[in-house]
C-alpha cells in the first residue's frame, strides 16, 4: 500500500513502483470513480488498435531482399505489359 498526498491543486503522484507495475506512461488515461467511500483508479482495458503500419512493421525484416531492387523490377514489368497492350489497341 502506498501513501499519497494531495497537492493544493488537487493533484496526486502515482508512485513509480505502481506506475511501472502497471506499465503506465506519460499521457495514459485512467478511469476514476468513487466506490463505497474510496477513490478507485483503473487502467483502460482496451487500448487503441494499432494501425496497419504498426501491425506489420518488421514482419518481413528477416528476408534478404532489396526493396529498391523489387520496386525497379515492378516498374520494368509494368512497362513491358503496357507496351505489349498498346499494340493491340
Amino acid at each position: 500500500m502506498y501513501t499519497i498526498r494531495i497537492s493544493s491543486r488537487g493533484q496526486i503522484v502515482i508512485p513509480a513502483e505502481a506506475r511501472n507495475s502497471l506499465n503506465l506512461k506519460e499521457g495514459d488515461t485512467l478511469a476514476c470513480y468513487v466506490e463505497e467511500g474510496r477513490i478507485v483508479l483503473k487502467t483502460k482495458q482496451a487500448k487503441a488498435k494499432k494501425g496497419i503500419v504498426d501491425q506489420t512493421f518488421g514482419l518481413l525484416s528477416d528476408l534478404d531482399y532489396d526493396l529498391k531492387e523489387y520496386i525497379n523490377e515492378l516498374r520494368k514489368d509494368s512497362g513491358r505489359r503496357l507496351d505489349a497492350n498498346e499494340g493491340s489497341l
